[in-house]
């Protein structure tokens, strides 16, 4: 099984209706030669304190919602945060072996090629999960000092004003929607001293990361100021603690709600409580291959044509794309691709941008860029390119992969690594390169673009 993404039907399965945590043996919780016994934790078994939003005291209601609510609430953070646990140790064990397994493929399919000397530098790999992991086994990240229950009754009394209590700051009333919506706000510091490479101590690093999510629609805000080094320690992680608010209403059957608030409770630890998207986000780490780093070893040693900028990149996406379609099928490059191209903002967390600007001096601002559908497909680019050839290969397969290789391997003179392609296509298809484009690049469009996501035509 490719573990592209977290599986939600996982993590909110075990939330949700498993209330006991599972054994795992040694075999299965380790990453390479690195075995992790799971700790055990103390910081949840006291009851979460439980504070009314109006006032900011302590709660002294006897709202069964709120109790029945309040007593589940530190179970099913710890079974988050074990199930988060024993799947990352899992996950990690997985894109190691498969990404040894990946680099051979690549490297002996590229030195069919003539690309000799391949190779990735495995000390480096997963150098920050594991330091992660490490830390995560020690104790949660996230502490949750308290649970705030607003009632929707007094809060629509009140409005348009809000209490005056600091709590006030994370609910809002959605007038389009005519409803309360309520968020919360995190701050991640990591901080650690560095090292040179005769081991003295190097400068200071300090890494910041703000993350903010609507607890009712799952949309929010993630903006990091820089991402971590291979030399993070464990040590180097700071709690992270804020408030958790829910607003009970008197109308609604008791029931049903206690099962909307956990619901929804279980989907906003699956956006919030990301403990490694420090470098890459969740729905892309570890993911896409290695065309990158091969095609900067091959521009250190090019091959004789005369078109190298448009070469190198298509080549070595083409090599990386047969090896993914062999480990991980096609839908893994459409995919990753689609996550890529059609992200509205860098800035997004969950289920699409919202930058929770509720309060006076809020002023938060994300980065966005184009999301449309795309087009068309210019040959001459080389990402562009990149599908054309694709197709090809994915209708030919090995006749279309051994004529390329031949006509590389026996170069003479530097012709055009675009013409090869071209000729390839044309030769192995049975149809002129122009009238190949002109009926593949529909099929082509049509599978690019249905990667994108559905709220972006909202």
């Amino acid at each position: 099984m490719a573990l592209n993404n977290y599986p939600k039907w996982l993590l909110m399965a075990a939330l949700l209706f498993s209330l006991s945590v599972p054994c795992y043996s040694k075999d299965e919780l380790k990453i390479g030669g690195q075995v992790f016994e799971l700790e055990p934790f103390v910081i949840y078994e006291s009851p979460i304190p439980v504070i009314d939003g109006m006032t900011g005291e302590k709660y002294i209601g006897t709202n069964p919602l709120v109790l029945d609510f309040a007593e589940s609430f530190n179970d099913l953070l710890l079974k988050y945060h074990r199930q988060l646990l024993v799947y990352e140790i899992q996950h990690l064990d997985f894109r190691l072996k498969d990404g040894v397994a990946f680099e051979k493929d690549l490297r002996e399919l590229a030195e069919s090629f003539g690309i000799k000397s391949f190779k990735m530098r495995h000390e480096n790999w997963l150098r920050r999960e594991v330091s992660i992991v490490t830390r995560l086994n020690e104790e949660p990240f996230f502490k949750i000092e308290e649970l705030i229950v607003w009632h929707e009754d007094q809060l629509n009394d009140l409005y348009p004003n809000l209490p005056l209590t600091k709590h006030a700051k994370d609910i809002h009333f959605n007038e389009e929607k005519n409803t309360w919506e309520r968020r919360v706000t995190t701050d991640w510091v990591v901080a650690y001293r560095t090292y040179t490479n005769k081991g003295k101590l190097g400068k200071g690093v300090r890494i910041e990361k703000q993350q903010g999510l609507n607890l009712d629609t799952q949309k929010g805000f993630h903006i990091l100021n820089r991402g971590l080094t291979a030399q993070v320690p464990p040590h180097a992680f700071k709690d992270v603690k804020f408030t958790y608010p829910i607003i009970v209403n008197s109308r609604e059957d008791h029931q049903i709600q206690l099962k909307r608030l956990k619901e929804t409770y279980a989907q906003n630890l699956l956006h919030i409580y990301d403990p490694f998207s420090w470098m890459a986000r969740r729905n892309t780490r570890f993911r896409g291959g290695f065309a990158r780093d091969l095609e900067n070893h091959l521009s250190r040693r090019s091959l004789k044509v005369s078109d190298n900028d448009w070469f190198e990149p298509v080549l070595c996406n083409f090599l990386n794309d047969v090896i993914t379609i062999k480990r991980h099928g096609k839908e893994e490059i459409y995919n990753l691709n689609g996550i890529r191209k059609f992200s509205p903002s860098r800035n997004v967390l969950g289920e699409g941008l919202d930058l929770l600007n509720w309060n006076r001096g809020e002023k938060r601002k994300g980065t966005s860029k184009p999301a449309a559908k795309v087009k068309k497909l210019n040959f001459n680019n080389p990402g562009d390119a990149r599908f054309i050839v694709l197709d090809a290969y994915m209708r030919n397969k090995d006749k279309f992969l051994n004529t390329v290789r031949e006509k590389i391997t026996n170069l003479e003179g530097r012709p055009s690594g675009k013409e090869i392609f071209k000729s390839t296509i044309e030769e192995v298809s049975g149809i002129p390169f122009k009238i190949y484009v002109e009926k593949v690049t529909p099929i082509q469009l049509k599978m690019i673009n249905e990667q994108r996501p559905d709220y972006l035509d909202e």
